[in-house]
This record gives C-alpha cells, structure tokens and sequence, in this order.
C-alpha cells in the first residue's frame, strides 16, 4: 500500500475485509461535500456503514480513521479533515477490499499548495481542472491562479476578464471549493500601475471585485519581476521609497478587503523575493505592512536548492512575520529544454516550523509536474517521515500506476537536472568512464540500448495520454541521440576510421530537438569522440 502523503500514525492488523461501497454515510448537518468521495463510490446493498463526527479537540486538519468490520468512522475537527479522511480511505482501498486499520492524521504545515506562476504558455483550462482534482486527492489545500502570461493577470491587468475567461475562472473556483482548496486570485498590476492614484486604485478593486463576486475571499498581489524603482512622477512625489509605494497599496487593498468580508486574505510578493532580508526594501515593506497579511519568498536565491531553517528564520525577522514560500521548483521557465522529475529535496520539518505556507511553482508540463508535486504534498503534510525515494515512487504511482512506476521512474532517473538542480550523473556516464579507461564498449552498448528501447516501453506502459504528449519531445530526443550514439559504437567497434562527416550530419538533424534528456551526456560523448578523431 503506497500512501500519498503519508499519514501521521497507522496501525494495521493485517487483515482486510472485502468492501464495495456502503449503505449508510452518516455525517452532521453540512458535511455532505466532505463524503462525497465514499458516496461517489456508490449503495452498496448489505454494504458497510459510515460515521463521521466533528471533533473539535482535534486540530482543524486533523482527523482520526478507523476501519472495522463492516464499519468506518471518522472524527474530524472540521469539513476539510473529514474530506482528507474520505481521501485516506481511498487510498486503501485496492478496489476489492479495506484493510483493518485505525489512523491519526494532521498535517505539519498549515497551507500546502500550488502557484501557477510560471511564464509560457499557461495550462489548459482542463489541465488546471484535473490539477485541482489532484491536489484534493493528496491533500493540498491552497492554489494560486497567477500564470505570467495571462494578459488580464499582468499586462492588461485593468480590463475585466472576456465573459467565456470569466466562466472558465468561475468553474476553477468552484472545483477549487468542490476539493477543499482554498483559491487565491492573483493580479500583477505592478509594470504600470501608478501606485498613488486613485482612479488606479479603484480599477485595481474593481477587478478584485470582479472575482471576489464568484466566491473568492483571498488573493495575491504580485509585485515580483518589475522595475526596482519609482517610474511614475507622482508617486516620487507621494513616497519616498518603492517599499513605501507598496506597503501603502498593500494595506489599502487589505483593509479594502476585510471592509467587505472579515474572512478576506491577502498574500504580497514583494520585488526584493530572493534574499535573507538584507535590502533595506525588505525590512521596510516587513515594517509598514499589516501584520495580518502575508508576504512571499523564493528563499536565499530565485531558485533555491535549499530552504534552511535559519534562512527562513533570517527572512521572518527582516519581515516581522513567517514567510510564504513560493517554491521554484520543479518549474522550468528558464530552461525550457529541460524536464525536472526528481523528488523535492533540501527542505525539512525544521524549516516548516518557520513557514506560514509553502506553493511549488510547477512546469509547464502540468501532468509531468506532477512527480515532484506528489512529493512535495507529502514533505509538507508528513515532513519526519519524509523519504525522497519513497515518495517518488509513491507520486509516481499515483501518476501512472503501480504496473507503470517502474518504467516511468526510469525515465525520471534521466530527467533530474537544470543549471539550479543537480543530481547524481546518469548511468550513462560510468558506462563512458569504463570505455574511457578500458576501451571496452560493452556497458556503453548496454547503457545506449536500454535507452533506445526505454521512450517506447514508456509509450506502452503508460496510459495517462496526457503525459505522453507533454513529454513526447524528450521521448523522441531519446530515441534520436541514441541512434546517433549507437551508430558511432557500431563505427567504434568496426575499428575502421570514423566516419565523422555522417556522424555530424546526423547529430546536426538532432538539435532541431532541443529538449534535452540524461543531461545531455551522451551528446557531450558523441563531440568528445569526433573531435579527437578529427
């Protein structure tokens, strides 16, 4: 039984009892959308019995799980745990049967999430549906609509959204509702807004309001990735630092919000996003701001390969409140060539103790995204007993299956770094090191063609046809390099002089790919080898 993520404490007996739906799901007065999932599996004549009670000792995330015979009860402190509880419960499941078990579950860190907030071309309106689907399943709770090249996030930021956007945005929040995700609207007015005008920032609430009519209560205000300076001849005049300009849209947006529901929320990317709190803007905006809202970090660098416990504590103090991690991984806007299928690394419990939130920003490749995600949903839900390797199998799984993980995870294994990640080399590397010392070809044949054959097991095995299509790119580079490299074996082998006018021509007609896969080793062999016969 593989979880995602993994529940805080489980006990089992081992035995498992045959289960096909139940009878009866008893719940109190407004719960129904939290048992959705157990009554979504259908009346089971003479089927088991369900109770959920509202627990409100327990955390508000906090639910207790227990499977008996022809029994299930859950206790939950509110709607949301009761929904996980249902989700846990699934995951059990292997479609036949539950096992005996009796689970105590809450999560380490408060918000848990997404931030769409990659630059390209944003996700499909379906993609983001499934996204939201994904992330109830494995206990997300926070998504952040803020994809960098929407023009009416950014660019057009104070024309309303088209009536068919505007539905499309009303179906995400209601699916975001539907999976117990909390939705944050986000809006980049900051390449142009003039900060000290009013009329600016009445068309700034007119478009929040805009959104805030279909049901949402909290949003983003991004003010990353613009000038790090006043440009506007009035708000010279009316503040004396970018930070101030800011800090006072910030909290007129905030009391705006809160003048029209107390529940309100509202998150700020500040322009300085990337540091320990050094800049004085940093300091600056952490001072002038409300304490209630909250105020975003990428960690040490824009890409960080590691969030420490003693950086986050550093920020939070500069910013007088914990930080809301917006994670840049495993997103790939600035190596768009690149895949990142690895397991999130370098965060820890430590470190969560000092956040407020953490959202991974994801790849463009939505569905490909989802191995790393799975991964991080479970570092931040159980981070003491997070297991990278575990994880990424469990994750994998969850993608494409338990007869497809092998296979899939194989060709992670030769997607794992960009110019921030690095990972162990590929095994194509040692293989090049033993014919490098010994001469001998054999285990770089062996290494060659267990990649050649590797992209069209992958298209066999796997059935998420979505997948497939994001990543077919880097299956057909697969298959390309490796031709090319196996021909320069076959030459190698024959003992004859290369043909290196061939070679090229074909290492030519390659790089019209430029995806890149086994960090581009295997081309760096094939120029190695040509240029020293050259």
């Amino acid at each position: 039984m593989r979880w995602l993520p993994l529940p805080q404490e489980v006990t089992t007996t081992g035995e498992r009892l045959p289960f096909a739906g139940c009878h009866s799901v008893k719940h109190p007065p407004g719960w129904g959308a939290s048992v959705r999932p157990l009554i979504a599996l259908g009346e089971a004549y003479g089927g088991w019995t369900a109770f959920v009670e509202h627990a409100p000792d327990l955390p508000e995330e906090g639910y207790q799980l227990q499977v008996e015979n022809a029994r299930i009860r859950i206790q939950a402190g509110s709607p949301r745990a009761a929904f996980y509880a249902c989700q846990t419960l699934l995951q059990a499941w292997d479609g036949k049967s539950l096992p005996l078990m009796r689970i105590t579950d809450q999560p380490d860190l408060a918000w848990r999430g997404i931030v769409e907030g990659f630059y390209g071309v944003p996700w499909r309106h379906t993609t983001r549906l499934r996204m939201l689907q994904f992330m109830g399943q494995v206990k997300m709770n926070i998504y952040l609509y803020a994809p960098k090249d929407d023009p009416f996030h950014r660019e057009h930021w104070r024309e309303p959204y088209p009536s068919e956007e505007a539905e499309r945005l009303q179906e995400l929040i209601g699916t975001a509702k539907e999976h117990f995700i909390e939705f944050v609207f986000c809006i980049s007015p900051g390449l142009s807004m003039v900060y000290s005008d009013p009329a600016e920032f009445e068309r700034l609430t007119s478009k929040v309001e805009a959104v805030r009519q279909m049901g949402v209560r909290s949003f983003g205000l991004l003010l990353d990735d613009i000038p790090e300076h006043l440009i506007h001849p009035a708000d010279k005049h009316a503040y004396h630092s970018l930070a101030h300009a800011h800090a006072d849209l910030a909290n007129r947006l905030h009391h705006w919000l809160k003048a029209r529901d107390s529940s309100a929320w509202l998150i700020v990317c500040p322009t300085f996003y990337h540091n320990l709190g050094e800049p004085p803007y940093v300091g600056e905006l952490g001072e002038r701001t409300e304490p209630e809202i909250s105020i975003m970090w990428t960690g040490k660098h824009v890409v960080s390969r590691e969030i420490t416990a003693e950086e986050a504590e550093l920020f939070g103090i500069a910013i007088r409140r914990k930080p809301f991690v917006w994670d840049n991984y495993p997103v790939n806007d600035y190596e768009p060539s690149r895949l990142l299928l690895g397991p999130v690394t370098g965060r820890d419990y430590a470190t969560l103790m000092y956040l407020e939130a953490l959202v991974s920003n994801p790849m463009n490749q939505a569905e490909a995204s989802r191995v790393a995600l799975g991964t991080y949903a479970d570092l931040l839900w159980n981070a003491r007993a997070y297991d990278p390797q575990r994880s990424w199998e469990a994750s994998i799984a969850h993608l494409v299956g338990e007869e497809a993980m092998p296979v899939l995870l194989e060709f992670c294994r030769e997607n794992l770094w960009s110019r921030h990640w690095k990972a162990a080399p590929p095994a194509f590397v040692k293989a090049m090191e033993e014919w490098q010392t010994s001469g001998d070809t054999a285990p770089l044949r062996t290494e060659l063609e267990r990649l050649h054959r590797l992209p069209a097991r992958l298209r066999h095995a796997v059935k998420n046809e979505g997948l497939i299509e994001e990543i077919e790119t880097w299956l057909e580079r697969m298959e390309q390099i490796t031709t090319v490299g196996l021909q320069l074996l076959n030459q190698l082998e024959e003992e004859n002089e290369l043909d290196t006018a061939l070679i090229r021509a074909e290492l030519d007609a390659v790089r019209a790919n430029e995806a890149i896969v086994c960090d581009g080793w295997i081309e760096h062999w094939i120029r190695e080898v040509l240029e020293e016969s050259e």
